[in-house]
C-alpha cells in the first residue's frame, strides 16, 4: 500500500531525531576538539590548515571554549611587549647612525 502523501512513517521520524542528537553531540566534540588544539598551542591557521575548518570557524570555537586562556594572553602581551621594545631600540639606533651620517650598511653617507 503506497505511503500517504505528507505523513512520516514513524519510525523514520525517531531515525532523523535519533541522528539530530548524534550530529548535535559530533558538533560539541568537533567544537571543544579545535578549543583544545588552540589552549595547547596550536595555531588558527595550523588548526584550520589540519582540519579544513575554516580560520574565522576555527576562532568562533576556540572563543566559545575558553580560548585564548588568560595565560596565553599573558604571554602573547609580554611577547608584544618585548617586540616592541626591539623596534624601539633599533628605531633609536637607526636615529643615531643617520645623525653621524651612517646609512644602514654602515658606510658614510656620501
Amino acid at each position: 500500500m503506497p505511503q500517504t502523501r505528507g505523513i512520516v512513517p514513524e519510525p523514520d521520524v525517531q531515525r532523523i531525531k535519533a541522528a539530530l542528537v548524534l550530529r548535535d553531540a559530533a558538533q560539541q566534540q568537533v567544537e571543544l576538539a579545535v578549543a583544545d588544539a588552540l589552549k595547547a598551542g596550536g595555531s588558527v591557521r595550523e588548526v584550520a590548515a589540519s582540519t579544513g575548518i575554516a580560520t574565522s570557524t576555527v576562532q568562533k570555537y576556540g572563543r566559545a571554549h575558553g580560548w585564548p586562556t588568560s595565560e596565553q594572553r599573558a604571554g602573547w602581551a609580554a611577547e608584544r611587549e618585548r617586540q616592541d621594545e626591539f623596534t624601539a631600540r633599533i628605531e633609536a639606533a637607526s636615529a643615531i647612525l643617520a645623525h653621524l651620517g651612517v646609512n644602514e650598511d654602515g658606510q658614510p653617507d656620501l
